[in-house]
């Protein structure tokens, strides 16, 4: 072989290579699958916030949440808007995070009303 058909094979394994790992960074999982994650995440989130903020005084405001369809549906656009960027592997998990955190605000459940307070803090 000549070295011009050795630099011909050499950059064509180049472009192969380099096809393969653009492929593999931008591959988007299908759109029934990213939807479905975002449908879960977001009744997950709305469940975590009801059971560790409803019924509790912040400000000497009582803590009300929107109906549960408009609360879901507001949560559903914005986990969609989050996660178009993200791989399948981050978004799993960030779900297992939910779900253990889902966990954890069941304790709320049935407590007695709180007086919370919020502070802004500027960085």
């Amino acid at each position: 072989m000549n070295t011009h058909h050795k630099a011909a094979i050499l950059g064509c394994l180049a472009v192969a290579t380099g096809t393969i790992v653009w492929k593999r960074r931008t591959f988007q999982m299908p759109f029934k699958e990213f939807t479905r994650y975002a449908l879960y995440m977001a009744v997950m989130d709305d469940e975590i916030c009801r059971n560790e903020l409803e019924g509790n005084d912040l400000g000497g405001v009582r803590i009300e949440f929107p109906d549960k369809m408009d609360s879901l549906q507001m949560r559903y656009h914005l986990f969609l808007q989050m996660n178009q960027k993200k791989s399948r592997q981050q978004i799993l998990d960030e779900i297992a995070a939910m779900e253990q955190r889902l966990q954890d605000s069941r304790q709320y459940i049935g407590q007695p009303s709180v007086n919370l307070s919020a502070s802004i803090s500027q960085k």
